[in-house]
């Protein structure tokens, strides 16, 4: 077995995870464990992803055609059934991103499809559809000497104060070739995050924040004329955490799971509590700088703001 540390939780895998920060064997009870091990799944439903899965409150198995079948079950156990053959990089990408973004869920945190940053001692989230550089964003403020909170899969923690929190994930960046090279990093030197994917994946060996931080300010990210923020109206605001919900990607089984009152308390109490702004900018990576310069300034006055 292998013993690592990701979203607060001590997790042992039978399957190698070099992306994760490894532990010495704990003598104490791992919070998840990861085995290998054949699974007979109920009748799956294709999803709007390359997913097919059933879902229920307790259980979720999520089969991809070129990786295998997983069961997440209580927020504890993961089993992967591979395909023959199956790449281990390929395992890896669906446990570490839309198995584990189940399995948080499953643990009662607010999953967002995110990339989180700190500044100044506080969390900031980046939303938005595919393809408008939330990990880019995170990257460009990462450069700035920002520390990576977590990429892609940003989990919330709504209960544990009156703030909420943000359970700190692991230390990689996923890239495309053109936003690798605008952060400064050659992408032929990067592995693949698939053999079919362009994608690429970015170890940050320095700058990860392994602590648990506030939530201050997310960022819904899309295009415009000009480089500005502006705050969402509360209704405005419900519907970009709705819509960027991670596991919406789940289709009508995973709503039906979670219950759709208990979905839209969740984000309304997020609503309440996290100032949700606008982030518009021409799709142009030789802003990046100005867009990080931006955002480091506009957080610091609604800190300045708070405070007074």
């Amino acid at each position: 077995m292998f013993f690592y540390v990701t979203y607060g939780l001590k997790i042992s895998s039978e399957l190698l995870l070099p992306e994760l920060v490894p532990i010495e064997n704990v003598e104490v009870r791992a919070d998840v464990t990861i085995r290998l091990g054949k699974l007979t799944s109920p009748r799956l439903e294709a999803t709007k992803t390359n997913c097919c899965c059933y879902i229920t409150p307790e259980e979720a198995y999520l089969s991809w055609q070129e990786g295998g079948t997983f069961l997440v079950r209580g927020g504890r156990e993961i089993i992967i059934d591979p395909i023959a053959h199956a790449e281990e990089r390929i395992l890896r990408l669906y446990l570490l991103g839309a198995v584990l973004g189940i399995l948080l869920h499953q643990r009662g945190l607010l999953v967002l499809h995110a990339s989180t940053v700190a500044v100044n001692g506080s969390a900031l989230a980046f939303i938005g559809d595919s393809g408008w550089g939330k990990s880019t964003t995170a990257g460009a403020l990462h450069a700035r000497g920002h520390r990576l909170v977590s990429d892609d899969v940003t989990a919330i923690a709504l209960n544990s104060s009156p703030i909420p929190i943000v359970i700190p994930g692991y230390g990689r960046l996923k890239l495309w070739p053109d936003a690798a090279k605008a952060l400064g990093a050659s992408p032929e030197n990067l592995p693949r995050l698939h053999p079919e994917f362009e994608k690429r994946d970015r170890a940050i060996a320095k700058g990860f924040s392994p602590t648990p931080l506030p939530l201050k300010g997310i960022y819904l990210l899309g295009g415009g004329s000009i480089l500005e923020i502006k705050q969402l109206s509360v209704h405005e605001a419900l519907a970009a955490v709705m819509r960027n919900w991670y596991c919406s990607r789940f289709g009508r089984q995973m709503l039906q799971a979670t219950g759709i009152s208990a979905h839209f308390l969740q984000c309304t109490s997020l609503v309440n509590c996290v100032s949700i702004y606008h982030l518009k900018r021409q799709p142009d990576l030789g802003a990046l700088n100005d867009i990080a310069q931006l955002v480091e300034q506009h957080s610091a006055y609604k800190m300045q703001q708070v405070q007074v």
